[in-house]
């Protein structure tokens, strides 16, 4: 797993861009990974406890995880196999944060590197705290579609809290 935060000061002090950056080897072909980035059933398998997604540019989408918090955000662009990018919507304190998350799929030897790139945060203590918790969001649950598509294993549990 490669982990770039992309957070960088500026000569001021001041905070630049924050855009989290991801990439995971997954043992699988791209196709059963977008497959699982892409189908409902496939999502709850290792992310959610249910969603409604067609991967169809412009359409809309909702995802549900454990615990019932859930937001509904748009598909806004799709290359079957290949990359998919979704507005992403998060609550925090009566508010709404959108931003975006793009995965982009590639064959690697027998599997896919899959890199996240997820874009938007702006700046202030909030958007800190919100980038600081869909990075961590991002780690626990990308390494869990790791675990089961390479070896069938949900390592999710009813006590986690991502």
């Amino acid at each position: 797993m490669k982990v770039n935060l992309g957070a960088s000061l500026g000569r001021t002090g001041t905070m630049k861009k924050l855009v989290i950056s991801q990439a995971y080897y997954v043992d699988a072909p791209p196709e059963v990974v977008f497959k699982a980035l892409t189908q409902p059933k496939q999502l709850t398998k290792w992310f959610l406890s249910s969603a409604k997604i067609r991967p169809i540019e412009g359409t809309s989408y909702t995802f549900t995880w454990n615990g019932g918090s859930s937001h509904t955000g748009k598909v806004k662009r799709v290359t079957p196999n290949r990359s998919l990018v979704l507005t992403w919507p998060d609550r925090f304190k009566g508010k709404t944060y959108i931003t975006e998350a793009s995965f982009s799929l590639s064959k690697k030897g027998t599997g896919t590197m899959l890199k996240l790139k997820h874009t938007g945060f702006k700046e202030g203590d909030d958007w800190l705290w919100l980038f600081g918790a869909v990075q961590s969001g991002w780690a626990y649950f990308l390494t869990n579609l790791k675990s089961v598509l390479s070896g069938g294993k949900d390592l999710r549990s009813k006590y986690d809290s991502p």
